[in-house]
């Protein structure tokens, strides 16, 4: 009766420690991120900062017309478990919000790759007051990407 306990138990070990292997290798290396702009105030926004653009880079590929109600774009963040970018948009008359897009995994078993839990934050951060809003909209489960939509008015 010992030697089958033990070598049931032994067995199981076996298949849990050569699983977690495989888990860590599914797990993708990168997270990719639709970010949806919305321009609620009708007003020509600049982005003005992008921690994922280097400095050297323009930023006009990212603005919005007044005569458009948004813009859409990708953005590829390199760490799928734990990783963040923050941007920021701003009007002529002063009016800036500051966006952050993030995710993280959070481990409650060991050896289990949850789905990275996302979070979308706006706050107004210019001279003048700005209505800055945040939300993720798709991708709550995925390990892969999901979308974010921020307004400003």
């Amino acid at each position: 009766m010992k030697a089958s306990k033990l070598l049931i138990s032994g067995c199981l070990s076996a298949a849990f420690i050569t699983a977690l292997p495989v888990s860590q290798a599914a797990y993708p290396k990168t997270m990719e991120v639709i970010v949806e702009v919305w321009n609620d105030g009708r007003q020509h926004l600049n982005m003005t900062y992008a921690s994922w653009i280097p400095d050297a880079v323009r930023l006009d590929e990212y603005q919005t017309d007044a005569e458009h109600g948004g813009s859409r774009f990708g953005v590829t963040l390199r760490n799928a478990r734990n990783d963040a970018a923050t941007f920021r948009y701003g009007t002529e008359d002063g009016k800036v919000c500051q966006f952050k897009m993030g995710h993280e995994a959070r481990f409650s078993w060991f050896g289990l790759n949850p789905a990275p839990s996302k979070a979308a934050t706006a706050k107004s951060v210019g001279t003048v007051a700005a209505q800055c809003h945040a939300l993720v909209t798709k991708g709550i489960n995925s390990l892969e990407s999901y979308s974010v939509r921020f307004s400003m008015k």
